[in-house]
C-alpha cells in the first residue's frame, strides 16, 4: 500500500485533499507545516508528498529543497500545489526540486490522474466516489444493513449501528446505477479501519477480497461515468 502525505496549514482545506484520496488503496498521513511535514517523512518515508507551496514561515518549495537536499528523505514523488498556477508557479516548483504542481481547489481527476503518473498505479485506483445506497451487510451468521458513503475499484466505506472489529470478513450486496438501471454489487471483503464520526453511526472501511464475476467492471464503470469518463 502507497503512504501519502498531505500538507497545508488550513486544517479545513487539508481535510479535503485527503478526502480526495481513496484511503482503502493509500495509508494518508498529514502535517500541518513544512517542519512537521519533513518529521513525518522521516519516519514514515512516504511514497508522494501533496504540498501546499504558500505556507507561512517555511513554504512549500523550500520544503521541498531541504527533502531533494536529503540522502534519507530525497526519494519521494512531490506535487506542489498552488493557488494562481501558470507558467510562473510551474517553474518555481520545477527549481524546488517538485516533480509537478497542481492548482488549487484541487480537482479530483486531476490529482488522480498525475499521482497514477508518478506512482505507476491506474488512475482510477486513487478515485473515491460519494455515493449513499444501501448495503445488506452479514458477518458470519450475523447480518446488519448499513449505507455507504463512497466507492473505490478497491474499496468501500459505509455507516451502520453495528458493531464490527478490525480484520472482520464482510460479505456485502448493493446495487450501484449503470446503463439502464442499477446493477447488483456483490463482494467478499476485510475490515480495515473504523472512522470518526460526527453522527450516530459508525464508519468503517472495507477492502475488497473477492467478487462476483462481473463485478469489477461495474465498480469502474460506474467511477468512470462519474468523472465523466464515460
Amino acid at each position: 500500500m502507497k503512504k501519502v502525505l498531505v500538507v497545508d496549514n488550513v486544517k479545513s482545506i487539508l481535510e479535503r485533499e485527503k478526502s480526495l484520496l481513496n484511503r482503502d488503496s493509500f495509508l494518508v498521513y498529514s502535517a500541518t507545516s513544512g517542519e512537521e511535514a519533513i518529521q513525518v517523512h522521516r519516519k514514515e518515508k512516504v511514497d508522494i508528498i501533496i504540498m501546499d507551496l504558500d505556507m507561512p514561515d517555511m513554504p512549500g518549495d523550500e520544503v521541498c529543497r531541504a527533502i531533494r537536499s536529503d540522502d534519507d528523505l530525497k526519494k519521494v514523488s512531490i506535487i506542489l500545489a498552488t493557488l494562481v498556477g501558470g507558467e510562473g508557479d510551474a517553474e518555481l516548483c520545477r527549481n524546488a526540486g517538485a516533480n509537478t504542481c497542481i492548482k488549487k481547489p484541487i480537482n479530483r481527476d486531476e490529482l488522480a490522474e498525475k499521482m497514477a503518473s508518478l506512482l505507476g498505479i491506474p488512475a482510477r485506483q486513487a478515485i473515491r466516489i460519494l455515493v449513499k445506497v444501501k448495503v445488506e451487510g452479514k458477518v458470519g451468521s450475523e447480518f446488519f444493513i448499513a449505507n455507504t458513503v463512497d466507492v473505490s475499484v478497491t474499496g468501500l466505506l459505509f455507516e451502520c449501528d453495528h458493531q464490527l472489529e478490525s480484520g472482520d470478513m464482510v460479505e456485502a450486496s448493493f446495487f450501484l446505477p449503470g446503463n439502464g438501471g442499477y446493477n447488483r454489487v456483490v463482494v467478499k471483503s476485510q475490515l480495515m479501519r473504523s472512522v470518526p464520526s460526527d453522527g450516530p453511526l459508525k464508519r468503517y472501511g472495507v477492502r475488497f477480497t473477492e467478487f462476483r464475476e462481473g463485478t469489477p467492471e461495474q465498480i469502474g464503470e460506474f467511477i468512470a461515468k462519474k468523472n465523466g469518463k464515460h
